[in-house]
Protein backbone atom coordinates (compact mmCIF):
# COMPACT_ATOMS: atom_id res chain seq x y z
CA UNK A 1 0.00 0.00 0.00
CA UNK A 2 2.63 2.08 0.50
CA UNK A 3 4.11 2.13 -3.03
CA UNK A 4 0.46 2.97 -4.03
CA UNK A 5 0.11 5.68 -1.91
CA UNK A 6 3.79 7.14 -2.46
CA UNK A 7 2.26 9.63 -5.19
CA UNK A 8 -0.80 10.58 -4.22
CA UNK A 9 -1.62 13.90 -3.77
CA UNK A 10 -5.02 14.64 -2.20
CA UNK A 11 -5.44 18.13 -3.00
CA UNK A 12 -2.95 20.09 -5.16
CA UNK A 13 -3.33 23.52 -4.36
CA UNK A 14 -1.91 24.96 -8.00
CA UNK A 15 -3.03 27.37 -9.39
CA UNK A 16 -5.81 27.53 -12.31
CA UNK A 17 -3.74 28.71 -14.75
CA UNK A 18 -0.94 26.67 -13.88
CA UNK A 19 0.56 25.20 -17.21
CA UNK A 20 1.48 21.74 -15.17
CA UNK A 21 -2.25 21.11 -13.76
CA UNK A 22 -4.04 18.21 -14.96
CA UNK A 23 -6.89 16.15 -13.85
CA UNK A 24 -6.07 14.92 -9.83
CA UNK A 25 -7.65 11.43 -9.65
CA UNK A 26 -6.76 11.26 -5.92
CA UNK A 27 -8.04 14.72 -5.22
CA UNK A 28 -10.92 13.27 -7.16
CA UNK A 29 -11.71 9.93 -4.73
CA UNK A 30 -10.84 11.98 -1.84
CA UNK A 31 -13.28 14.49 -1.57
CA UNK A 32 -15.96 11.90 -3.54
CA UNK A 33 -14.71 8.89 -0.80
CA UNK A 34 -18.23 8.07 1.32
CA UNK A 35 -16.89 7.85 4.57
CA UNK A 36 -15.07 10.73 6.31
CA UNK A 37 -11.64 11.30 5.38
CA UNK A 38 -8.45 13.98 6.30
CA UNK A 39 -4.84 14.37 5.80
CA UNK A 40 -3.28 15.51 9.00
CA UNK A 41 0.20 16.96 9.58
CA UNK A 42 2.48 14.42 10.89
CA UNK A 43 4.27 16.17 13.28
CA UNK A 44 1.21 18.66 14.78
CA UNK A 45 -2.15 15.65 13.90
CA UNK A 46 -3.57 19.26 12.73
CA UNK A 47 -5.93 19.21 9.88
CA UNK A 48 -4.60 19.76 6.09
CA UNK A 49 -7.48 18.62 4.08
CA UNK A 50 -10.66 17.53 4.86
CA UNK A 51 -13.79 15.78 2.72
CA UNK A 52 -17.66 16.41 2.35
CA UNK A 53 -17.98 13.36 3.69
CA UNK A 54 -16.00 14.80 6.86
CA UNK A 55 -18.02 18.09 6.92
CA UNK A 56 -21.05 16.38 6.68
CA UNK A 57 -21.00 14.08 9.37
CA UNK A 58 -19.11 16.17 12.25
CA UNK A 59 -20.89 18.96 11.58
CA UNK A 60 -17.62 21.14 11.65
CA UNK A 61 -17.37 23.18 8.45
CA UNK A 62 -14.35 23.20 6.10
CA UNK A 63 -12.46 26.46 7.60
CA UNK A 64 -13.32 25.30 11.47
CA UNK A 65 -12.00 21.76 10.63
CA UNK A 66 -8.57 23.93 9.15
CA UNK A 67 -8.39 25.52 12.75
CA UNK A 68 -8.62 22.24 14.62
CA UNK A 69 -6.13 19.34 15.23
CA UNK A 70 -7.25 15.57 14.86
CA UNK A 71 -6.92 15.20 18.98
CA UNK A 72 -9.94 18.06 18.97
CA UNK A 73 -12.72 15.16 17.76
CA UNK A 74 -11.50 12.89 20.31
CA UNK A 75 -12.06 12.91 23.84
CA UNK A 76 -9.23 14.60 26.49
CA UNK A 77 -8.56 10.94 28.27
CA UNK A 78 -8.00 9.39 24.63
CA UNK A 79 -5.36 11.93 23.27
CA UNK A 80 -2.40 10.75 24.93
CA UNK A 81 -3.42 7.01 22.86
CA UNK A 82 -4.20 8.43 19.76
CA UNK A 83 -1.05 11.01 19.87
CA UNK A 84 0.96 7.91 20.55
CA UNK A 85 -0.50 5.53 17.74
CA UNK A 86 -0.02 8.54 15.15
CA UNK A 87 3.43 10.18 16.16
CA UNK A 88 5.09 7.99 18.24
CA UNK A 89 4.67 4.80 16.81
CA UNK A 90 5.83 3.62 13.52
CA UNK A 91 5.46 6.57 11.29
CA UNK A 92 6.37 4.97 8.00
CA UNK A 93 4.16 2.49 8.22
CA UNK A 94 -0.11 2.36 7.63
CA UNK A 95 -2.38 1.53 10.87
CA UNK A 96 -5.43 0.77 12.19
CA UNK A 97 -7.29 2.13 15.56
CA UNK A 98 -10.61 1.17 17.11
CA UNK A 99 -11.60 5.20 18.64
CA UNK A 100 -14.26 7.25 19.97
CA UNK A 101 -14.96 10.09 17.70
CA UNK A 102 -16.56 13.37 18.97
CA UNK A 103 -19.21 15.60 16.63
CA UNK A 104 -19.68 19.12 17.35
CA UNK A 105 -22.51 18.80 19.03
CA UNK A 106 -20.62 16.68 21.40
CA UNK A 107 -21.99 13.42 20.50
CA UNK A 108 -19.89 10.31 20.77
CA UNK A 109 -19.56 6.96 18.24
CA UNK A 110 -17.00 4.41 17.90
CA UNK A 111 -14.88 4.42 14.66
CA UNK A 112 -12.52 2.18 12.58
CA UNK A 113 -9.52 5.11 11.85
CA UNK A 114 -7.22 3.56 9.34
CA UNK A 115 -3.99 5.62 8.25
CA UNK A 116 -1.43 5.37 5.80
CA UNK A 117 1.46 8.46 5.43
CA UNK A 118 1.37 10.60 2.16
CA UNK A 119 3.28 13.43 0.94
CA UNK A 120 1.33 16.61 0.79
CA UNK A 121 2.46 19.90 -0.49
CA UNK A 122 5.59 18.19 0.58
CA UNK A 123 4.80 18.45 3.92
CA UNK A 124 4.66 14.55 5.69
CA UNK A 125 1.06 14.24 5.98
CA UNK A 126 -0.94 11.26 7.24
CA UNK A 127 -4.26 10.00 5.16
CA UNK A 128 -6.43 8.90 7.87
CA UNK A 129 -9.85 7.41 7.12
CA UNK A 130 -12.85 6.91 10.08
CA UNK A 131 -15.42 4.19 8.96
CA UNK A 132 -17.86 1.35 10.67
CA UNK A 133 -16.59 -1.43 8.09
CA UNK A 134 -13.40 -2.94 7.76
CA UNK A 135 -10.73 -2.06 5.51
CA UNK A 136 -11.67 1.38 4.82
CA UNK A 137 -8.53 2.70 3.84
CA UNK A 138 -7.58 0.02 1.99
CA UNK A 139 -10.56 0.34 -0.53
CA UNK A 140 -9.94 4.26 -0.86
CA UNK A 141 -6.67 2.62 -2.00
CA UNK A 142 -7.77 0.14 -4.03
CA UNK A 143 -9.93 2.68 -5.95
CA UNK A 144 -7.39 5.76 -6.15
CA UNK A 145 -5.05 2.86 -7.71
CA UNK A 146 -7.89 1.85 -9.54
CA UNK A 147 -8.62 5.24 -10.76
CA UNK A 148 -4.77 5.85 -11.39
CA UNK A 149 -4.56 2.74 -14.19
CA UNK A 150 -7.44 3.90 -15.67
CA UNK A 151 -6.15 7.62 -16.22
CA UNK A 152 -3.15 6.10 -17.83
CA UNK A 153 -4.49 4.29 -19.60
CA UNK A 154 -6.54 7.17 -21.11
CA UNK A 155 -4.06 8.91 -21.52
CA UNK A 156 -1.86 6.38 -23.35
CA UNK A 157 -4.64 6.24 -25.38
CA UNK A 158 -5.57 9.91 -25.88
CA UNK A 159 -1.43 10.29 -27.35
CA UNK A 160 -2.13 7.24 -29.53
CA UNK A 161 -4.95 8.76 -31.59
CA UNK A 162 -3.54 11.56 -31.84
CA UNK A 163 0.05 10.52 -33.37
CA UNK A 164 -2.51 8.02 -35.44
CA UNK A 165 -4.43 10.91 -36.62
CA UNK A 166 -1.53 13.29 -37.54
CA UNK A 167 0.36 10.18 -39.34
CA UNK A 168 -3.08 9.60 -41.67
CA UNK A 169 -3.03 13.31 -41.99
CA UNK A 170 0.46 13.50 -43.18
CA UNK A 171 0.25 10.43 -45.52
CA UNK A 172 -2.53 12.04 -46.97
CA UNK A 173 -0.99 15.30 -47.59
CA UNK A 174 1.88 13.78 -48.46
CA UNK A 175 0.70 10.85 -51.26
CA UNK A 176 -2.65 11.95 -52.19
CA UNK A 177 -2.87 15.79 -51.78
CA UNK A 178 0.99 16.31 -52.63
CA UNK A 179 0.91 14.21 -55.41
CA UNK A 180 -1.79 16.14 -57.27
CA UNK A 181 -0.44 19.52 -56.74
CA UNK A 182 2.67 18.45 -57.61
CA UNK A 183 1.49 17.19 -60.85
CA UNK A 184 -0.57 20.02 -61.40
CA UNK A 185 2.30 22.40 -61.03
CA UNK A 186 4.42 20.03 -63.77
CA UNK A 187 1.41 20.70 -66.19
CA UNK A 188 1.15 24.40 -65.67
CA UNK A 189 5.02 24.75 -66.06
CA UNK A 190 4.70 22.75 -69.07
CA UNK A 191 1.74 25.18 -70.76
CA UNK A 192 4.38 28.33 -69.36
CA UNK A 193 7.41 26.97 -70.96
CA UNK A 194 6.31 25.41 -74.58
CA UNK A 195 2.42 26.38 -75.27
CA UNK A 196 0.62 23.93 -77.22
CA UNK A 197 -2.42 25.29 -78.60
CA UNK A 198 -3.70 22.40 -79.73
CA UNK A 199 -3.50 20.95 -76.48
CA UNK A 200 -5.20 23.41 -74.67
CA UNK A 201 -8.58 22.17 -73.91
CA UNK A 202 -7.01 18.87 -73.16
CA UNK A 203 -5.06 20.21 -70.07
CA UNK A 204 -7.36 22.15 -68.76
CA UNK A 205 -9.71 19.07 -68.79
CA UNK A 206 -6.88 17.43 -66.91
CA UNK A 207 -6.23 20.80 -64.55
CA UNK A 208 -9.80 20.58 -63.69
CA UNK A 209 -10.00 16.90 -62.86
CA UNK A 210 -7.13 17.23 -60.86
CA UNK A 211 -9.04 20.29 -58.97
CA UNK A 212 -11.60 17.97 -58.34
CA UNK A 213 -9.70 15.64 -56.98
CA UNK A 214 -7.83 17.59 -54.53
CA UNK A 215 -11.59 18.92 -53.30
CA UNK A 216 -12.29 15.52 -52.52
CA UNK A 217 -9.50 14.63 -50.54
CA UNK A 218 -9.20 17.49 -48.64
CA UNK A 219 -13.00 17.53 -48.05
CA UNK A 220 -12.35 13.83 -46.87
CA UNK A 221 -9.54 14.66 -44.51
CA UNK A 222 -12.36 16.98 -42.74
CA UNK A 223 -14.93 14.60 -42.17
CA UNK A 224 -12.49 12.17 -40.71
CA UNK A 225 -11.69 14.55 -38.34
CA UNK A 226 -14.51 15.71 -37.40
CA UNK A 227 -17.97 15.23 -39.71
CA UNK A 228 -19.73 18.69 -39.90
CA UNK A 229 -22.94 17.39 -40.14
CA UNK A 230 -22.33 15.88 -36.51
CA UNK A 231 -22.74 19.88 -35.41
CA UNK A 232 -25.11 21.17 -38.26
CA UNK A 233 -27.66 18.44 -38.28
CA UNK A 234 -27.18 15.83 -35.26
CA UNK A 235 -26.12 12.34 -33.99
CA UNK A 236 -28.57 10.46 -36.48
CA UNK A 237 -27.66 12.24 -39.59
CA UNK A 238 -23.98 12.23 -39.06
CA UNK A 239 -24.47 8.21 -38.15
CA UNK A 240 -26.08 7.58 -41.17
CA UNK A 241 -23.57 9.43 -43.67
CA UNK A 242 -20.86 7.27 -41.40
CA UNK A 243 -23.03 4.00 -42.13
CA UNK A 244 -22.98 4.34 -45.59
CA UNK A 245 -19.65 5.21 -45.74
CA UNK A 246 -18.20 3.03 -43.49
CA UNK A 247 -20.58 0.22 -46.09
CA UNK A 248 -18.75 1.62 -48.96
CA UNK A 249 -14.84 1.24 -47.60
CA UNK A 250 -15.40 -1.80 -46.30
CA UNK A 251 -18.18 -3.82 -47.53
CA UNK A 252 -19.55 -4.36 -44.35
CA UNK A 253 -23.54 -3.83 -43.87
CA UNK A 254 -24.97 -1.96 -41.23
CA UNK A 255 -28.46 -2.80 -40.06
CA UNK A 256 -29.58 0.44 -37.93
CA UNK A 257 -32.54 0.98 -35.94
CA UNK A 258 -33.61 4.13 -33.75
CA UNK A 259 -36.19 5.33 -31.63
CA UNK A 260 -36.81 8.72 -30.20
CA UNK A 261 -33.28 9.71 -31.84
CA UNK A 262 -34.53 12.05 -34.19
CA UNK A 263 -34.37 15.18 -32.06
CA UNK A 264 -30.72 16.89 -30.98
CA UNK A 265 -29.28 16.46 -27.79
CA UNK A 266 -26.00 17.70 -25.63
CA UNK A 267 -23.17 18.36 -27.96
CA UNK A 268 -21.00 16.06 -25.62
CA UNK A 269 -23.68 13.59 -25.49
CA UNK A 270 -24.01 13.54 -29.40
CA UNK A 271 -19.95 13.57 -29.56
CA UNK A 272 -19.47 10.35 -27.32
CA UNK A 273 -22.33 8.52 -29.07
CA UNK A 274 -21.13 9.21 -32.10
CA UNK A 275 -17.44 7.90 -31.36
CA UNK A 276 -18.50 4.78 -29.32
CA UNK A 277 -20.55 4.05 -32.36
CA UNK A 278 -17.42 4.73 -34.78
CA UNK A 279 -14.88 3.21 -32.53
CA UNK A 280 -16.89 -0.41 -32.26
CA UNK A 281 -17.46 0.01 -36.00
CA UNK A 282 -13.67 -0.28 -36.45
CA UNK A 283 -12.99 -2.40 -34.16
CA UNK A 284 -15.32 -5.01 -35.93
CA UNK A 285 -13.98 -4.42 -39.22
CA UNK A 286 -10.35 -5.11 -38.34
CA UNK A 287 -11.34 -7.96 -36.15
CA UNK A 288 -14.90 -9.11 -36.02
CA UNK A 289 -14.98 -10.52 -39.88
CA UNK A 290 -18.41 -10.03 -39.43
CA UNK A 291 -20.78 -9.17 -42.69
CA UNK A 292 -23.49 -7.63 -40.99
CA UNK A 293 -23.08 -5.35 -37.76
CA UNK A 294 -26.48 -4.14 -35.88
CA UNK A 295 -26.12 -0.30 -34.74
CA UNK A 296 -29.27 0.63 -32.28
CA UNK A 297 -30.17 3.49 -31.13
CA UNK A 298 -32.98 4.50 -28.33
CA UNK A 299 -33.58 8.16 -26.34
CA UNK A 300 -36.20 8.80 -23.81
CA UNK A 301 -36.04 11.53 -21.33
CA UNK A 302 -33.05 11.05 -19.44
CA UNK A 303 -30.76 8.63 -21.30
CA UNK A 304 -29.26 8.13 -24.79
CA UNK A 305 -29.13 3.89 -24.95
CA UNK A 306 -26.15 1.93 -27.57
CA UNK A 307 -26.11 -1.13 -29.20
CA UNK A 308 -23.32 -2.26 -31.51
CA UNK A 309 -23.67 -5.81 -32.07
CA UNK A 310 -21.97 -8.23 -34.31
CA UNK A 311 -21.77 -11.97 -34.92
CA UNK A 312 -18.18 -12.09 -35.98
CA UNK A 313 -14.87 -14.10 -33.98
CA UNK A 314 -15.42 -12.32 -30.65
CA UNK A 315 -12.44 -11.94 -28.73
CA UNK A 316 -11.41 -13.17 -25.17
CA UNK A 317 -12.42 -10.07 -22.84
CA UNK A 318 -10.43 -11.40 -19.61
CA UNK A 319 -7.09 -11.68 -21.90
CA UNK A 320 -8.10 -7.99 -23.30
CA UNK A 321 -8.35 -6.68 -19.62
CA UNK A 322 -5.11 -8.10 -18.41
CA UNK A 323 -3.29 -6.57 -21.67
CA UNK A 324 -5.34 -3.57 -20.90
CA UNK A 325 -6.47 -2.58 -24.06
CA UNK A 326 -6.52 1.10 -24.38
CA UNK A 327 -9.30 0.94 -27.19
CA UNK A 328 -11.83 -0.75 -24.51
CA UNK A 329 -10.59 1.95 -21.70
CA UNK A 330 -10.90 5.07 -23.68
CA UNK A 331 -14.89 3.95 -24.90
CA UNK A 332 -15.16 3.33 -20.78
CA UNK A 333 -14.03 6.58 -20.10
CA UNK A 334 -15.74 8.73 -23.08
CA UNK A 335 -18.69 6.97 -21.24
CA UNK A 336 -17.76 7.72 -17.68
CA UNK A 337 -16.74 10.92 -18.13
CA UNK A 338 -20.51 11.68 -19.31
CA UNK A 339 -21.70 10.16 -15.93
CA UNK A 340 -23.12 7.33 -17.74
CA UNK A 341 -21.56 3.57 -18.53
CA UNK A 342 -20.54 0.72 -20.85
CA UNK A 343 -20.50 -2.64 -20.64
CA UNK A 344 -18.75 -4.90 -23.64
CA UNK A 345 -20.02 -8.77 -24.13
CA UNK A 346 -17.85 -10.49 -25.87
CA UNK A 347 -16.76 -14.24 -26.39
CA UNK A 348 -14.13 -16.38 -28.56
CA UNK A 349 -16.57 -17.37 -31.99
CA UNK A 350 -19.52 -16.09 -30.56
CA UNK A 351 -19.21 -12.05 -31.55
CA UNK A 352 -19.18 -8.80 -29.73
CA UNK A 353 -22.04 -6.68 -28.16
CA UNK A 354 -21.32 -3.16 -26.60
CA UNK A 355 -24.00 -1.28 -24.74
CA UNK A 356 -24.15 2.31 -23.63
CA UNK A 357 -26.26 4.25 -21.85
CA UNK A 358 -25.75 7.92 -21.61
CA UNK A 359 -27.35 10.35 -19.01
CA UNK A 360 -29.11 13.30 -21.44
CA UNK A 361 -28.14 15.75 -18.26
CA UNK A 362 -24.75 15.24 -17.26
CA UNK A 363 -23.49 16.62 -14.80
CA UNK A 364 -19.65 15.22 -15.27
CA UNK A 365 -17.00 17.47 -15.80
CA UNK A 366 -16.12 16.90 -19.66
CA UNK A 367 -15.68 14.56 -22.55
CA UNK A 368 -13.37 13.79 -24.71
CA UNK A 369 -13.48 15.86 -28.06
Amino acid sequence: MLREAKDLKVISRRKPNDPERRVDQYRIVFERYPHPAWVLDRATLRFLAVNDAAVSKYLYSRDEFLRMSYLDIHLPEDASTVQRSLINGQPNSPGIGLWRHKKKSGDLFDVEAAWIPVPFDRVPAILLTADSTHRSLRRLLQETESGRERLEALSRRLVDIQETERSEIARELHDEVGQLLTGLKLMLSADEREPQPGLAGSRREQMLQIVNELMDRTRNISMDLRPPMLDQLGLLSALVWHFERFTEQTRIRVSFSHVGADSRFPRPVETAAFRLIQEALTNAARYAGAEVVEVEVQADSKFLKLRVEDRGSGFDQEAARAGRSAGLTGMEERAHLLGGHLTIESSPALGTRLLAELPLRSTAPGVIP
